[in-house]
């Protein structure tokens, strides 16, 4: 999981796409995201700000977005270290922390490179 390989990223759902391309960065929440500190903390605002922005998102389209752009700056800008799997797993516990509250809920869907083995 760790190695140069890109990650398939799943695009954004329907509500972000709909949104175009002056209220939706998926770039800047991919810095944003990846440049966050994973002490339990940092990702509930970006999470908030997600919601405010997009009220009809969904929870699962909230996280789902989240990691979308995660991979995308893992596939972008991401030093080895980020690329590492605790770091990942470290990241999937942090959005679904800030997402659902805890982990998330048995109808999510995980996404495919993010599941592993």
């Amino acid at each position: 999981m760790a190695s140069a390989e890109a990650f398939g990223c799943k695009d954004p759902a329907p509500v972000f796409a709909a949104a175009g391309a002056s209220t939706f960065d998926l770039p800047k929440l991919a810095q944003t995201v990846g440049n966050a500190e994973l002490d339990g903390r940092s990702l509930r605002p970006v999470a908030q700000q997600v919601r405010t922005d997009f009220p009809e998102a969904s929870e699962a389209d909230v996280a789902d977005i989240m990691i979308t752009a995660f991979c995308t700056y893992l596939n972008d800008d991401a030093p080895a270290s980020h690329r590492s799997q605790s770091n990942i797993r470290n990241f999937e516990r942090e959005v679904y922390g800030a997402v659902f509250g805890g982990a998330a809920p048995e109808s999510y869907q995980c996404h495919d490179w993010l599941c592993g083995d």
